[in-house]
């Protein structure tokens, strides 16, 4: 945990970075983003699954939060090298201290930490905020989703699967290796082992615990929804490329008519839409807009905070 004391607008806060083991602050910490986000980071903190690549940077007036925005770091591979990116995601500050320069503060603080450290840094941002972060050299760019309309396909091309039980330790184990060694599927790679076990392991009702299944043959885990004849591949997880065409295969016992990838594949098979978080727009840093203009990328689902 790092301290420091600053001033702004003329009021003193104090500024903690990494402090989730802090039970004191983090649970301040938690109180502020269940008000706001009406869901908390306590689940994940318990699982032992957050790790050093989720930042905590917060200003706290005595031991009240005031203003926060989280820092995942990633790595990726964008341009055929391994890359270290940056995501700044769960931004919020109290209504109490609203417009008084926070959230200004810690962007800067974060850019200035960060400067020289990474290969690119993006966010996502909603409607109300759009005007807040060109201010900082971030730029709006299209997401486009990578999709399928399916027919025929071979059922004698299917290959037997199982849904994984994280309860249980070998299939915790199992899926622990399969995250831990993957390689990448995804024109834009953002691997980070805690976000991808936040969102798989640690929060059941948020999160994807109950649709992950492993696949032997192909010796893959596989993050999948079905709504509305729609089978959402939202991560695949292998030490070796899969194609995923032999991935969709393997779920044709379920009744879907197009598939829906949360990630950009490597594979050219794939059909590309306009797509868009709800009312959140991405913004990137200078470094990453010309591979954002110049192909159809999303962010990977699973690396969204």
């Amino acid at each position: 945990m790092k301290t420091e004391n600053v001033s702004i607008s003329h009021k003193n806060y104090t500024l903690y970075t990494q402090y989730q083991n802090n039970e004191k602050l983090r649970l301040e910490f938690n109180r502020l983003t269940q008000k706001v986000w009406e869901f908390d980071f306590e689940n994940y903190y318990q699982s032992g699954y957050w790790d050093d690549n989720c930042i905590l940077y917060s200003l706290f007036d005595g031991d009240t939060i005031a203003s926060h925005t989280t820092v995942s770091l990633f790595t990726g591979n964008s341009t055929g090298e391994t890359k270290t990116l940056i995501q700044l995601g769960t931004v919020m500050t109290d209504a109490d201290y609203q417009k008084q320069g926070l959230s200004r503060f810690l962007m800067e603080r974060i850019l200035n930490d960060f400067k020289g450290k990474n290969d690119g840094i993006f966010l996502f941002a909603n409607e109300t905020v759009l005007d807040f972060y060109p201010k900082f050299g971030f730029v709006p760019v299209q997401e486009f989703e990578a999709f399928q309309h399916i027919k025929n396909l071979n059922p004698g091309e299917r290959s037997d699967k199982r849904k994984l039980n994280l309860d249980q330790e070998a299939d915790l184990k199992l899926f622990e290796n399969m995250v831990e060694n993957a390689v990448p599927n995804t024109i834009f790679q953002t691997k980070n082992k805690g976000l991808s076990f936040f969102y798989c392991y640690a929060n059941p009702e948020l999160g994807y615990r109950d649709s992950i299944y492993f696949i032997e043959d192909l010796n893959c885990a596989v993050v999948v929804e079905n709504e509305e004849q729609t089978l959402h591949i939202l991560e695949v997880f292998s030490p070796s490329t899969i194609d995923i065409t032999r991935v969709i295969a393997s779920f044709t016992d379920i009744p879907f008519d197009e598939v829906v990838l949360g990630f950009t594949p490597e594979q050219n098979n794939f059909n590309y839409r306009k797509w868009k978080d709800d009312d959140l727009q991405l913004f990137v840093t200078e470094e990453l807009e010309p591979f954002f203009k110049k192909q159809q990328l999303i962010v990977p689902v699973l690396s969204h905070t």
